[in-house]
Formats: C-alpha cells, structure tokens, sequence
C-alpha cells in the first residue's frame, strides 16, 4: 500500500469537490440521501409490520413466539440505527453537524469498526489484513462520528471488491499527520451512486475534523486515504 496522500483527479469528491460546494448542491444530495433512507428503511420496516400482522392474527404459535419476538426487536434497533445515522448525515450536508470533541484513542475507533463491518466483509467473501501503527495516537474528535466515518470508508471499500480479495487497511503517521489508508482489488471500474454519496459525506465529516478525504487515481485498486491532524 502506498504511503503517500494520494491527490485525487474525480472531481466528485475530495478537498478540491469541498471546496467548491454550494448551497444548491447540499440541497441536491440531501435530496438523495432522502430518497436512499427511505428505499433502505422499507425492508426493516416490512419485517416488523409482516410479523406483527401474525402476531395480531394469531398465526404464530406459543413456541415460536420469543423467535418472533427477537426478529421484531432486531429489526427495530436496525431502524433506530438507520434514523440516527439518518438525521446524522442530513445535519453534515446542511452543515449544522455539530461534533462532541474529545481525546480519543484512534485506532481502539479503528478497531470498532472492523468489528462492526466484520458480518459484511463474510457476506461479501473478502478478508481484511490490518496494520495498526498508532496504538498510541490520540486524536482531538468525536469518537462517536470518526467511528462511522472508519466504518463507511472500509464499507465503501468493502461493497466493490473482488471476491476472495484481500481488504488492506494500514495506519500511521505522516509528515506529523494521522493517516488511515484502505484499499483492495475493484471489481469494477466505477464507483456506484451510493458509494459517491458516501463518500461526499465522508468527504465533510473529515473536514468537520479538520482533516481531508483523498482517492487514489487508480481504478482497479483505489485506495481510500483518511488525514488528520495529529497531538
């Protein structure tokens, strides 16, 4: 993996797309996080309403009702997720986020979120190889929204790479700046409208921090680059 802040050429997002946003674009990408939100929260939804019905129509017997009972609960902590997150992304597009500072331990946030995306690193039969240089590195942040921001970056990267691949995830100092890099094998050659609304969000989440979101330029193997600023 290299080591250098790759500058990236796509427009779409990065410090130079930052740059240059304007009201109007914010008002555009919330409309189609709007529109994501409400085709994602749909199948949680229909699980909870479809098992409810049963319940009220008494279709579900005695010894099947606690399995019920948890797919409801599972589905209702999904959506409460989803909501959170939700309203989290719309404040950033608006620029109405406002973070929770703290000294934070970055790589015990790294951490978390390989944990969290480690269901969807088996679903998409891929595996990680990390290396986590900065065991001692603390970060002025929000711990809560750097977590995420780790998180979409590894799902990002996670939803377009090959299968059977390998996910590589590095961090370190450089230059007396934070530095998490990701990157794998792309099995293809564009990024999807999802994965360029993730990352224009993550894009403003690390400015919040005041730190830059770069792209590799190459598109077999982009490596995704997080910098911060550094204690």
């Amino acid at each position: 993996m290299s080591r250098t802040i790759a500058r990236t050429s796509d427009p779409r997002f990065g410090p130079e797309w930052h740059a240059a946003l304007d009201a109007a674009t914010r008002t555009e990408l919330l409309g189609v996080l709007l529109s994501r939100f409400n085709h994602d929260l749909r199948t949680p939804l229909n699980t909870i309403l479809g098992w409810t019905h049963l319940l009220q129509k008494g279709g579900v017997d005695s010894e099947r009702a606690k399995h019920v009972a948890d797919v409801i609960g599972r589905n209702a902590r999904d959506q409460t997720q989803m909501l959170e997150e939700f309203v989290d992304d719309g404040r950033v597009l608006l620029g109405a986020l406002e973070l929770q500072l703290a000294q934070v331990r970055i790589d015990e946030m790294v951490t978390q979120a390989i944990d969290r995306a480690g269901a969807a690193l088996t679903l998409h039969g891929v595996f990680l190889k990390s290396k986590l240089d900065t065991a001692n590195v603390s970060l002025d942040a929000d711990a809560h929204r750097i977590g995420r921001l780790v998180y979409r970056m590894l799902m990002v990267v996670t939803r377009r790479a090959r299968e059977s691949s390998a996910i590589e995830l590095e961090t370190e100092i450089d230059h007396g700046a934070y530095l998490l890099s990701i990157s794998s094998m792309a099995f293809e050659p564009e990024w999807s409208d999802a994965a360029l609304l993730e990352l224009r969000i993550s894009t403003l989440v690390a400015a919040l921090h005041k730190g830059e979101l770069h792209v590799g330029p190459d598109p077999t193997r982009p490596c995704i680059q997080l910098k911060l600023p550094s204690q």
